[in-house]
């Protein structure tokens, strides 16, 4: 019983310095794996910001008037007769969209593409007809 005894008498110690070395080690433990973990603040993305707009680019209005071997003439979807010589509907469809380049500042262009049998006189009516509607760009293409 002495044993009992000396165990009952002495007061318990608790020894702490092995457990400040471990709470020491799990502290780094945490701080070296915490830091490889990327934070959601870290992520870089950009802001809207004040950007001054650039200058719109100037796209052409460009017409596509073709003449058929009989003298048809085709625009936008329209077929003009070779009886029709004065091609009034022609100027006033051309003026239109003449107008509508000009409301958008952009330029305009006619492109007059004959058939290669066309008659010389059907071209020259087309090409009044323009100047009727007030074109100043006015260019040939070779039929294909």
């Amino acid at each position: 019983m002495d044993l009992m005894q000396h165990y009952e008498e002495s007061p318990l110690k608790l020894e702490i310095a092995s457990l400040i070395d471990v709470v020491f080690l799990l502290l780094i433990y945490f701080m070296v794996t915490a830091s490889l973990i990327k934070k959601e603040a870290d992520i870089g993305f950009m802001l809207p910001a004040n950007v001054a707009v650039e200058d719109m680019q100037e796209i052409p209005v460009e017409v596509l008037i073709e003449i058929t071997r009989d003298g048809t003439v085709q625009v936008e979807g329209m077929r003009f007769s070779y009886d029709d010589r004065e091609l009034e509907d022609l100027v006033v469809q051309v003026a239109g969209l003449k107008e509508i380049a000009a409301s958008q500042n952009s330029p305009f262009f006619v492109n007059v593409l004959p058939h290669a049998d066309a008659l010389h006189r059907r071209i020259i009516d087309v090409m009044d007809a323009c100047a009727a509607a007030g074109v100043n760009s006015l260019t040939f293409s070779k039929s294909m």
